[in-house]
């Protein structure tokens, strides 16, 4: 059976799904639609798509599923758009930039439980993630006592950008800079630490955040951050995904009371009392493969996928809490009573 699918945002993300579903056997890139009409064009060249003028005109065709990789703060009413439709929805994180607007997707995924949703937070499916999870999930590994994550960027409005992860050089886009919209890296790209973490280590109680606006003009977002977190097992944390530094560099860990993993950028280091440290090296990185050929099995399947809509509120329920802590320089606890109402309820 041939999945169609339909992207509505060919930017940065929206390509990269583009190109990578391309390239999955049994899937067909139908229809692409962008704000402007050009890059819409250039990619449906590229995997053989029809451009529509709009996202509703679009959803007007047989497609099974559609990838929503719009600027953070326009996904709510595509996303609703896409499930009303009656077709499934990948969505690109951060699921939204308030907890506000998540719930909207939430309760709009709640009322279609036939449909498939799925946040795109591509790191749970990079082996060393995967394998950090399994080590901690083991038999006996014990209660999370302390896990951190550091993963640098250098994001400049002026520069080009190397991302290492799709190895290639990029614009960033003039909206992750907008502190109106986007909220920064402690709001967007932290996001894929708190996920990571939650995962891990369960859910986050409090968040203490210090951080300014460093090397970006004045009025920009945070450029550099650093997010204290307390999990509700009683356990400590600790976020950084800053903007500021040169040298790209990543750094995971968690000790939990019986064990230590780490993901020393991509070599994985495991150590427990009954041997010597072990160090597992890996020589891909499919990532962007597994996650978007996950949710196509998903599909196939009839899967709940790995990523919930649910899951992706959580996680901007303490996206939420450290950008408050960052404004007002004091500990917030992490609300989740949206995402409370919109399971119990649907609404």
């Amino acid at each position: 059976m041939t999945i169609k699918v339909g992207l509505i945002g060919c930017g940065l993300m929206g390509s990269l799904h583009a190109r990578t579903l391309h390239k999955l056997p049994g899937v067909k890139v139908a229809a692409v639609h962008n704000r402007t009409r050009e890059k819409a064009e250039s990619l449906a060249a590229e995997v053989g798509a029809t451009v529509y003028d709009s996202y509703e005109a679009l959803l007007e065709q047989d497609l099974d599923a559609v990838w929503v990789a719009t600027p953070d703060h326009l996904h709510v009413d595509a996303s609703k758009a896409v499930l009303e439709s009656g077709k499934h929805l990948f969505l690109e994180k951060a699921l939204a930039t308030s907890v506000e607007d998540g719930a909207e997707i939430v309760a709009a995924g709640a009322k279609h439980p036939e449909l498939k949703s799925m946040v795109a937070y591509p790191l749970r499916f990079a082996p060393a993630y995967r394998t950090m999870k399994e080590t901690v999930s083991r038999a006996g590994a014990g209660k999370t006592i302390q896990a951190w994550s550091m993963r640098t960027h250098f994001l400049d409005p002026n520069q080009r950008v190397y991302d290492k992860y799709r190895d290639h050089y990029y614009d960033t886009p003039s909206w992750y800079f907008d502190d109106v919209t986007a909220k920064g890296p402690i709001f967007s790209h932290g996001s894929h630490d708190y996920d990571l973490l939650t995962w891990m280590c369960g859910e986050v109680e409090s968040v203490f955040a210090y951080g300014g606006t460093y090397l970006l003009p004045p009025g920009s977002v945070a450029d550099a951050f650093t997010v204290s977190l307390r999990f509700a097992s009683g356990g400590i944390g600790q976020v950084s995904t800053p903007w500021v530094t040169r040298v790209e560099y990543d750094i995971t860990g968690v000790a939990t009371e019986n064990l230590t993993v780490v993901n020393n950028n991509g070599q994985v280091l495991v150590k427990d009392d009954g041997g010597p440290e072990q160090k597992i090296s890996f020589a891909d990185n499919d990532m962007w493969v597994q996650l978007n050929g996950h949710f196509i099995d998903c599909i196939r399947e009839n899967k709940q996928p790995l990523i919930s809509l649910e899951d992706g509120l959580r996680v901007i329920a303490v996206s939420e809490a450290a950008y408050r802590s960052l404004k007002e320089r004091r500990e917030v606890a992490v609300d989740y009573s949206a995402l409370r109402s919109v399971s119990r309820t649907g609404v």
